[in-house]
C-alpha cells in the first residue's frame, strides 16, 4: 500500500475511492469535445503507478525544469502537486541535470526484489530520469539538439530522493561518448527519456531515444543491467516508419509493458510525421530484445481535431497502465496545444486488438 502521507485528504465527494469506469464522452458540444481526455493541466511526461492492493495511485511528472508530485484514489482524479517538489534540478555545476529534469520510469521495488542483494531493502521507489543543463529541455517537446542524460534517483516514501551517481563524469548512468570517453555512435547527441523494465532479478532493460546524426532521425535503443545503476547499450531496437507514415521522420519515447495476457512485450512511443506532427503509435516483441514490429501503420491515438483542443497540437509522452482485465489498459500521454501549453489526459482500450485508444470524459480536480 502507498504511504499515507502520500495520499491526500479527501476535500468532500470528490476523493472517494470508489470504482469508476472511464467511458467515451456523452457530450457533443465543441467545449467537451476540446476537453476530452483531460486530466491535470500545466504537466508532461507522465510516470504513473497505483498500489496492487488498491491502496491509491501517483503521478510523477514534469513542471517546467522540475520533476511533481500528484496522487489520486483512483487514477482519474488526481490532487494538487504535493509540496515540496520531489525532484529539482541539481545545484552541482559539474553535474547532467542542473537545467532540467524531467521524470521518464519508477520501478516499485519491495517484496522478495527488495532483499535482492542487487538492490538496497530501504529503497521502494527507483526514479529513472532524464536531465539536461540547457534550459530548452524544460519544454513539451524539446529539440533535437537539446543534450540530455539518464540519471537515477532512490527514494523510501516517493517524495524525498537521493540521487544516485552513474558511471559517467557528470553522474548520469551513460553517456554520449564525447571527448574521446568511448566511440561515438547513434547516440551522440543524447540519451533521453530512459525507461525501464525488470524483465528477471538481475536483469533490467532500459529503452531511451536519440537522434542519429546519419538518418537525422530519432530512434529507439535498448541498455541492458545487473543492478540497475550499471549500463551496457545494446544498440537500436526501433526506427522511423516508411515515407509518408506518421513515425517516418523518428520514433522516441518508447514505454514498454509485459502484456501479461498474449504474453509478449508491447511498446507506445512517439511517432514524428513529415510536418512535426506528434502522435503515439505501437509495437510489439516477443522477448523485449528484438524483433519490434509495429501493431499497426497508423497511430493508436492522435492530436485533438479541435482548434481549442487541449492537445491539438500533439500528444506524447506515453505511458501505459495494464489494469485488473487482462484486455483493459490505460494509456496515460502528455498533450500540448497550439499555444504550445502541456497537459496530462487518458484513453483506455478494451479488447484484444489494443489498436485503438478512446479519450475519457475530462475529470479535473
Amino acid at each position: 500500500m502507498l504511504p499515507a502521507a502520500l495520499l491526500p485528504s479527501p476535500p468532500g465527494r470528490l476523493l472517494v475511492p470508489a470504482p469508476l469506469r472511464c467511458h467515451a464522452p456523452t457530450q457533443h458540444s465543441s467545449s467537451a469535445a476540446a476537453a476530452r481526455g483531460l486530466l491535470l493541466r500545466g504537466a508532461g511526461s507522465p510516470v504513473v503507478k497505483r498500489a496492487s492492493d488498491g491502496g491509491g495511485w501517483l503521478l510523477w511528472h514534469q513542471s517546467g525544469a522540475r520533476v511533481a508530485l500528484a496522487t489520486s484514489p483512483d487514477g482519474l482524479r488526481w490532487s494538487a502537486p504535493v509540496s515540496p517538489d520531489p525532484l529539482l534540478p541539481s545545484e552541482d555545476w559539474w553535474a547532467f541535470d542542473t537545467a532540467a529534469a524531467r521524470p521518464s520510469d519508477v520501478l516499485l521495488i519491495s517484496g522478495p526484489a527488495a532483499s535482492s542483494r542487487r538492490f538496497p531493502s530501504s529503497a521502494v521507489y527507483w526514479l529513472y530520469y532524464a536531465g539536461s543543463t540547457d534550459g530548452r529541455f524544460g519544454s513539451a517537446f524539446p529539440a533535437a539538439d537539446v543534450p540530455a542524460l539518464p540519471g537515477l534517483a532512490i527514494s523510501q516514501d516517493g517524495r524525498n530522493w537521493a540521487r544516485i551517481e552513474g558511471a559517467h563524469h557528470t553522474g548520469a548512468l551513460l553517456g554520449v561518448g564525447e571527448d574521446g570517453e568511448e566511440p561515438r555512435g547513434w547516440e551522440a547527441r543524447c540519451i533521453a527519456a530512459p525507461k525501464v523494465v525488470m524483465h528477471a532479478d538481475g536483469d533490467l532493460r532500459m529503452y531511451y531515444h536519440s537522434f542519429d546524426e546519419m538518418s537525422q532521425r530519432h530512434a529507439i535503443g535498448l541498455a541492458r543491467s545487473r543492478d540497475g545503476i550499471r549500463w551496457t547499450k545494446m544498440g537500436k531496437v526501433l526506427e522511423g516508419g516508411r515515407a509518408g507514415s506518421f513515425d517516418e521522420c523518428g520514433v522516441r519515447h518508447g514505454h514498454v509493458v509485459r502484456d501479461r495476457a498474449a504474453r509478449r512485450y508491447v511498446m507506445v512511443y512517439e511517432g514524428v510525421d513529415a510536418d512535426g506532427r506528434v502522435s503515439i503509435g505501437m509495437a510489439v516483441s516477443e522477448d523485449g530484445l528484438k524483433g519490434w514490429r509495429r501493431s499497426s501503420e497508423m497511430p493508436v491515438l492522435c492530436p485533438s481535431e479541435e482548434d481549442e483542443g487541449w492537445d491539438g497540437a500533439g500528444v506524447g509522452s506515453p505511458y501505459l497502465v495494464q489494469m485488473d482485465g487482462a484486455y483493459d489498459w490505460r494509456l496515460y500521454y502528455m498533450g500540448v496545444g497550439r499555444d504550445g501549453k502541456a497537459s496530462i489526459g487518458m484513453a483506455y482500450s478494451e479488447g484484444q486488438a489494443l489498436q485503438k485508444f478512446k479519450k475519457c470524459d475530462a475529470v479535473l480536480m
